[in-house]
């Protein structure tokens, strides 16, 4: 049976939507980890860590990450304020499935020291007691077993600072695109904050958006009709993507 499928939204300004699909392809943005707007970003994953391995972790170990921040939440009063505009931009809703074929790692976050630490202690508890098989080959060695579990170990470990949150954000249900990327020809920049940030461009295919919701202070027809207009001249089918506008009673 196939799993149902389901969206996942990325809010934004006008601006940004422009750049984002007008092009060839639809092409999102992956910033630096060590650039995001939450202070205590890595270091929520790094804390727990330290709770429970006898390890040294510094987030500049993270400089070659980047991701793309995704939601759960559809049509949140939070997110219009906070990420498009003051409720003048929209949300592209993306299929989840074509979003996971696009980055290597699609994380849910985990939000506050209590919920991480319990994830990460379970994690490491499955890893170090449970036995590694191969269905209908042959079995690893305990050597095999050894190095498996040991590379296990560290890709829970490093998922877990790119993965968790200060609880102050868990309203955002966000769901993050990760890539690692070392290549300096992939690099770009731009300037946030007074803050010079190195991002990497990812290509998804036109398919992937699956509609576009008008944020609650920009309810009128044109913003409709001129969304329309440039999906149509940028090789969109209308008949697959819907446009709608938001339910949230908020002015602004």
């Amino acid at each position: 049976m196939e799993s149902p499928k389901f969206n996942i939204h990325h809010y934004t300004d006008l601006s940004a939507m422009i750049s984002i699909l007008g092009q060839k392809q639809i092409v999102l943005r992956a910033s630096n980890v060590l650039y995001l707007n939450d202070t205590r970003e890595l270091l929520e994953g790094i804390d727990a860590i330290k709770k429970t391995e006898n390890i040294q972790i510094c987030s500049g170990s993270f400089r070659s990450y980047y991701l793309t921040s995704f939601s759960h939440a559809d049509d949140n009063i939070n997110m219009w304020g906070m990420y498009a505009a003051n409720g003048s931009g929209c949300m592209l809703s993306f299929d989840y499935d074509t979003i996971c074929k696009c980055y290597q790692i699609v994380a849910q976050c985990t939000y506050g020291q209590e919920a991480t630490l319990k994830d990460l202690k379970n994690f490491l508890n499955l890893t170090d007691n449970g036995c590694i098989t191969n269905l209908g080959g042959p079995q690893p060695t305990s050597e095999q077993q050894s190095d498996l579990k040991k590379s296990m170990r560290e890709n829970i470990l490093i998922t877990t600072c790119l993965q968790a949150k200060n609880e102050a954000y868990s309203s955002e249900k966000e769901r993050r695109g990760i890539i690692y990327c070392n290549e300096s020809q992939y690099v770009k920049f731009r300037v946030k904050n007074n803050i010079v940030i190195p991002y990497i461009e990812i290509p998804i295919p036109k398919e992937a958006l699956k509609s576009i919701t008008i944020g609650p202070t920009s309810k009128s027809e044109l913003t409709m009709q001129s969304i329309m207009h440039f999906l149509k001249i940028n090789g969109y089918d209308l008949d697959k993507v819907q446009i709608k506008t938001s339910k949230v009673p908020y002015r602004g």
